[in-house]
C-alpha cells in the first residue's frame, strides 16, 4: 500500500521592523497567535480516535489511513490486494471481476455509523470520498493508531462490524496485527464471525510467511498441472474428519515444496477451526 504523509512547517518572520498597534507589537501577536494554534493542535492530537468517533453520538463518521503496499481500490466498496480481489456486500455497481485497470492506489477509507456514541456500521473502501453533508470528516490519522483502534472495536462489535473493522485493520501499512488477531480468534466472548475473519487472516499471514512473500503479494508463479492435482488432494484431505484431516494438513503446511500447495493447506486449515490450527500460525508467525 501506499503512504500518504502530510507535514505543516512554521514560517518565519520576514520584517525587521515592528509595526506596534495599541501597544502590542504585531510580531507579539503573531507569536500568542501561533502559540494559541498550537496548543488547540496537541488537544486535538491528544484526543483518542475512539472519543472522536464516539462524539459523533448519532451520525456517520469517516477517517482515511495510509494502505499496505499493493492494496487498492476503486473508492466504492472493491478492494484489491496482492492476487486477492474483494467485493464487499455494500458496494453496487463495483462488480469489476479480476479486472484490475480499476484498481486505483490510496488511503483506506472508514466509515462508521454511530447511534448513541457506539459504531453499529462499518464500511471499507480504498480511495475515494464520501462528502455528504451529514457525514463527520475525521481527516487522516496515523496507521497505527487507525489499527489498534479498529482491532479493539472488532473485539467488542457485533460479528459485521468486527468483520470489515479487521480488514481495515489487517489494511494499515506498516502494521502488526497479528497478536490482537489471535486474541480475537481465541476469545469465546467474540462473536463466531469475528473469530472466523481474525483466522481467516492469520492463515493468510502464515502463509505469506512460509513462502517469504509480502501479505498482499501477486504470486511470482504459475500454478503447475501437479500442483493442481496436489491442491485437490490438499482439498479433500481438508473434508476429512478433524483428527485425521488437520494432521494431514500441518504436515503438508510444514514440509510441502510448493509455495502453491503450502498456502492452500494453510488456508483450509483456517477454515477447519481447529485450535491447532491456531497453534501452528502462531509458531510461523513467532507470536506467543
Amino acid at each position: 500500500m501506499r503512504t500518504i504523509a502530510k507535514s505543516i512547517g512554521a514560517a518565519a518572520a520576514r520584517h525587521t521592523t515592528t509595526i506596534v498597534v495599541r501597544g502590542i507589537a504585531r510580531s507579539t501577536l503573531a507569536l500568542v497567535a501561533a502559540g494559541a494554534l498550537a496548543a488547540a493542535a496537541t488537544r486535538a492530537g491528544a484526543q483518542s480516535l475512539e472519543s472522536r468517533v464516539s462524539s459523533v453520538g448519532d451520525g456517520a463518521v469517516q477517517f482515511r489511513f495510509a494502505s499496505r503496499p499493493g492494496v487498492c481500490g476503486d473508492g466504492r466498496g472493491s478492494i484489491g490486494a496482492g492476487e486477492h480481489t474483494m467485493m464487499r456486500s455494500y458496494s453496487s455497481g463495483s462488480d469489476h471481476g479480476y479486472d484490475r485497470e480499476w484498481c486505483v492506489p490510496g488511503p483506506v477509507r472508514v466509515v462508521l455509523g454511530v447511534r448513541g456514541g457506539d459504531v453499529n456500521r462499518a464500511r471499507v473502501y480504498v480511495g475515494g470520498n464520501d462528502s455528504s453533508s451529514d457525514i463527520r470528516d475525521l481527516g487522516t490519522v496515523g496507521a497505527s493508531e487507525a489499527a489498534d483502534y479498529l482491532l479493539a472495536l472488532a473485539r467488542r462489535a457485533r460479528s459485521g462490524v468486527g468483520d470489515d473493522a479487521i480488514l481495515a485493520a489487517v489494511l494499515a501499512d506498516s502494521v502488526t496485527p497479528w497478536p490482537a488477531l489471535f486474541s480475537i480468534a481465541r476469545s469465546e466472548s467474540v462473536p463466531h464471525g469475528t473469530r472466523e475473519s481474525a483466522t481467516f487472516w492469520l492463515s493468510r499471514a502464515a502463509a505469506a510467511e512460509v513462502n517469504h512473500r509480502p501479505l498482499f503479494a501477486d504470486h511470482d508463479e504459475d500454478e503447475s498441472e501437479r500442483d493442481e492435482v496436489r491442491g485437490a488432494a490438499v482439498f479433500a484431505l481438508s473434508q476429512q474428519p478433524r483428527d485425521e484431516g488437520v494432521p494431514a494438513l500441518i504436515r503438508v503446511a510444514h514440509s510441502n515444496t510448493s509455495p502453491n500447495v503450502r498456502s492452500k493447506a494453510l488456508f483450509w486449515l483456517g477454515q477447519s477451526g481447529d485450535p491447532r490450527a491456531l497453534d501452528l500460525f502462531a509458531q510461523i508467525l513467532g507470536v506467543k
